[in-house]
């Protein structure tokens, strides 16, 4: 019996040393290579580890390679191709393509160019332990693999708020890790100008510094509500100019140099973007003249003036620059920004209704196509390719224009970017702004977007170069709260532009999502706490009721308040159910193990009966929904005046009727056919802010400019007919939805037989 159990032990035993490692202990790849083959055994880092390059233009990628390994190994260089890791170019592969294939006697990199043999790098750094250094293993693999798509990018909003070279450099380190290729730099806008440019040193000796504003207010008031040190403003950002305290910081030229040399180390290109005709204010202001009238700042209602495109020595000024940033940047693309444009001034300035009659252009977005045109032909002339927002679609655009769709409210920017000839990058803003609010759907939806919709044809497709994140930095003024935005949906970025359109699943990612978080944390990489589920915003009891909520992440802490106050790190920990039996507010927040803060949800348990129905004449099915076209700030604010239109709809949806204005308010009146006595559950999302109202008491708060965000109440009432009134509004999101939510999690649809209103 002992030899049999022996020889089963032995036969296991064999059989895992043919597999290589279980999968629970295999590293969290991300993103998921094309090809991989775990072998038997593990290559162990020697204490001297010699790196040998097959051929000298891999020294850069060498040079990193040693510094990726420093915390395990000393690491030297040699050319040749006999070292415990040899880095080699394969003509015979794609440029981005890699082979990685570790064994017991050492490691091999082989790649299509440089480019390849990071991203295998980049696998390498994924396998080995993210701890802190000492004796480290590689488990022995074969990997082959290549991206889906040549354009995976992040960008950086440095204006807003500004981030040192060594935080770029920090961003640089994990982009090259996750494969990402593309570091878009918005180096300029109306609050602050952040590249040295040697002709106009005013742009920065003055222009990169400003009085603090509405943004650091914001920035302030939030790290005091919030108790959260992420928010406050950095020190080393700040000068004192005489009784003055200033903010601001740029790079100088050097600086840029040494930024785009650590990028090209890492696989990256560096795409510089000089935001112009408008988002110009920083530096207008400095250099009035380039505009048409005094400068004027941001009004609710407006964007700052623009350059004034009627004068000659504008676009001179402008070649100027741009002359000075080619320099510096060697690479294909550069970004002219080209969104947001106020136009008014050019319907009123003289010089800039002369150019147009001289041109023969209708209108200021055939203005700006001219200025756009004549800087596309001196970019060209310079071996340059312009990238634009796409809002450039709005004038005449040539097939070499790449656009940057980013307004999901003008849904049909891709095919028709895609038709005429143009390339398009994706990073539509309820998806890739990952400086917008999250909910607990925001994961899943990201990693869910349709790269590649059924409705662009082959040819179509091929014009999409690929996906991009970006962090806006308004309300992010330090590097940990940069990094708390971008991560974990970097993660996803980097996955759904290397990997195959259709191969990526929320599904699939989770696990490894989740595991990857335990390498962010071993690395001391900021990143949220993906939300907390399990519970509703508000609750509705008749007798008692145990709150729910969970968190997806194992190794977070739990703590919570029972009185209204937001949670510190010194409160009590949330273990499990807590069972209320009168009106209460639980407050819950995730916090790291070493006491970073998280997002917190606040529950509202409210005991109730069943609330009575109405008795109503005469209805017909569905809701009437009436449309403000204005801004508003918020939802109760909405009507007020004479509804700009009307009608009767099924469902809560914007009204096709209602489309095509920026800033929009529709209210949804009628009422609610409960079918039985019971405990509803609604489910509000919307991008910009909705309220819902029951009998006239709040069920859903869901108010405020963001992006697309679900919340859910709840509303205990008997059968029969309740009140219900839906107010919403809509400032650039154009999405309300409203649907119901049974005790397993699923949503259903509310339609018109849900619905009805008095008839008139």
């Amino acid at each position: 019996m002992k030899r049999t159990i022996t020889a089963v032990f032995i036969a296991a035993a064999a059989l895992c040393a043919c597999t290589g490692p279980a999968a629970e202990e295999r590293a969290a790849l991300i993103p998921q290579p094309c090809e991989i083959d775990y072998q038997a055994g593990f290559f162990t880092m020697p204490e001297g580890l010699e790196i040998a390059v097959a051929s000298r233009e891999l020294a850069p990628q060498a040079g990193y390679l040693t510094e990726a390994l420093a915390k395990y190994t000393d690491a030297s260089i040699s050319e040749g191709t006999s070292g415990d890791v040899v880095l080699a170019i394969d003509p015979a592969m794609e440029t981005e393509e890699y082979t990685l294939d570790v064994r017991r006697s050492g490691i091999r990199i082989s790649g299509g160019s440089c480019r390849g043999v990071v991203n295998g790098i980049a696998t390498l750094r994924q396998l080995l332990p993210a701890g802190a250094g000492g004796k480290a293993e590689v488990p022995c693999v074969k990997v082959s693999d290549r991206p889906a798509f040549g354009w995976r990018g992040a960008m950086l909003d440095v204006s807003r708020h500004f981030f040192d070279k060594g935080e770029i450099f920090r961003m640089l380190d994990q982009m090259a890790v996750l494969k990402l290729n593309k570091f878009h730099w918005h180096l300029t806008d109306d609050q602050g100008w952040r590249i040295e440019i040697k002709k106009y040193p005013d742009l920065t000796e003055k222009g990169g510094w400003r009085h603090f504003n509405k943004h650091d207010r914001i920035c302030m008031e939030r790290a005091e509500q919030q108790l959260n040190d992420d928010y406050l403003i950095p020190e080393k950002n700040l000068r004192i100019n005489g009784a003055d305290t200033l903010y601001g910081g740029f790079y100088t030229q050097e600086d840029i140099r040494e930024v785009v040399s650590y990028a090209a180390a890492r696989g990256i290109d560096v795409i510089p973007e000089i935001d112009m005709p408008g988002h110009f204010l920083q530096a207008i202001e400095y250099y009035p003249q380039m505009t048409c009238f005094k400068p004027e700042t941001w009004t609710s209602e407006a964007f700052s003036s623009p350059l004034c495109l009627g004068k000659d020595e504008v676009l001179e000024f402008c070649e100027d620059i741009w002359k000075e940033v080619f320099a510096l940047f060697p690479y294909k693309y550069v970004h002219i920004g080209g969104d947001e444009v106020n136009m008014t001034n050019w319907n009123r300035c003289p010089l800039c209704q002369a150019r147009m009659k001289k041109e023969g252009l209708a209108d200021g977005h055939a203005l700006q196509a001219w200025f756009t045109h004549r800087m596309q032909e001196f970019f060209e002339a310079n071996g340059k390719s312009m990238i634009g927002w796409d809002e450039l679609l709005q004038g005449e655009v040539t097939p070499s224009t790449t656009i940057m769709w980013w307004r999901p409210w003008m849904p049909d920017s891709v095919n028709e970017a895609t038709a005429l000839g143009c390339d398009v990058i994706l990073c539509p803003q309820s998806w890739f702004y990952f400086s917008l609010e999250e909910d607990s759907g925001s994961l899943e939806r990201t990693s869910n977007y349709d790269m590649l919709p059924d409705s662009l044809s082959a040819a179509q497709k091929q014009h999409v170069l690929g996906v991009q994140g970006n962090v806006w930095a308004e309300r992010v003024p330090s590097w940990s709260r940069a990094e708390y935005m971008f991560y974990p949906r970097l993660l996803i970025v980097a996955e759904k532009g290397w990997c195959e359109p259709g191969t990526v699943s929320f599904e699939s990612l989770r696990p490894r999502l989740y595991r990857y978080c335990e390498r962010l944390d071993e690395e001391g990489i900021n990143y949220r706490i993906p939300s907390l589920e399990n519970f509703h915003e508000f609750c509705v009891f008749t007798d008692s009721i145990s709150s729910t909520v969970t968190c997806p992440l194992p190794n977070a802490v739990l703590r919570y308040t029972l009185d209204g106050s937001i949670p510190v790190k010194e409160s009590p920990v949330y273990t499990g159910p807590i069972t209320f039996y009168d009106d209460a507010v639980l407050t819950v927040r995730a916090f790291h193990q070493d006491g970073r803060t998280g997002d917190w949800v606040r529950i509202c348990y409210d005991k109730c009966g069943y609330a009575s129905p109405v008795e109503v004449d005469r209805t017909e099915s569905g809701l009437q929904a009436e449309w403000y076209f204005k801004r508003f700030p918020g939802c109760d604010a909405v009507g007020g005046m004479a509804p700009s239109g009307s009608c009767t709809v099924d469902s809560v949806q914007f009204p096709q009727q209602a489309k095509g204005r920026r800033a929009t308010g529709i209210i949804f009146r009628g009422y609610f056919r409960a079918p039985e006595d019971g405990i509803y559950t609604f489910a509000l999302a919307s991008n910009d802010g909705s309220l819902l109202r029951i009998d006239n008491r709040l069920v859903i708060d869901n108010d405020g400019e963001h992006t697309l965000l679900e919340k859910t109440g709840q509303a205990a009432l008997s059968a029969g007919l309740h009140p219900l009134e839906l107010r919403y509004f809509d400032y650039n999101g154009g999405r309300v939805d409203l649907c119901l939510v049974d005790g397993d999690g699923n949503r259903i649809p509310l339609d018109g037989d849900w619905f009805c209103h008095d008839m008139e």
